[in-house]
């Protein structure tokens, strides 16, 4: 009888690792095992997945943001990108600072050729 040739594909490989990286970061095998199944049947592409744990929950992280919680039927967690709204509050900061200067230079007050309160210019007075 010959041996059996065992070959796994490349996805095979993909998921063996992740499991071996859930189960070191001391998530116990019946969890990874209840996770994967939801996302498999779910639908979810796996292997496009980002999967978190805090060695209790798994978190499956969507490329568009979205963050499932893979042990409760995909529920969806709180996520929050904090450099993406860090980067939107300096963009409208700096909308805001460049607007309130052009509003000033507008004015044309506090500079040379301001006028003296009478609609004219101080050397003119």
């Amino acid at each position: 009888m010959a041996p059996r040739e065992h070959r796994y594909s490349f996805r095979d490989l993909v998921a063996l690792r992740v499991v071996a990286s859930l189960l070191d970061s001391g998530l116990s095998l019946a969890r990874i095992q209840r996770a994967l199944r939801y996302l498999v049947e779910s639908g979810e592409d796996v292997a496009g997945l980002r999967l978190v744990t805090d060695g209790e929950t798994v978190w499956a992280c969507r490329d568009d943001g979205q963050i499932l919680d893979a042990l409760r039927h995909g529920q969806l967690a709180l996520f929050l990108a904090v450099d993406r709204v860090a980067a939107d509050v300096e963009t409208e900061v700096r909308a805001f600072d460049a607007e309130r200067r052009a509003f000033v230079d507008g004015l044309g007050v506090d500079g040379p050729g301001a006028d003296d309160g009478r609609g004219q210019h101080p050397s003119q007075g």
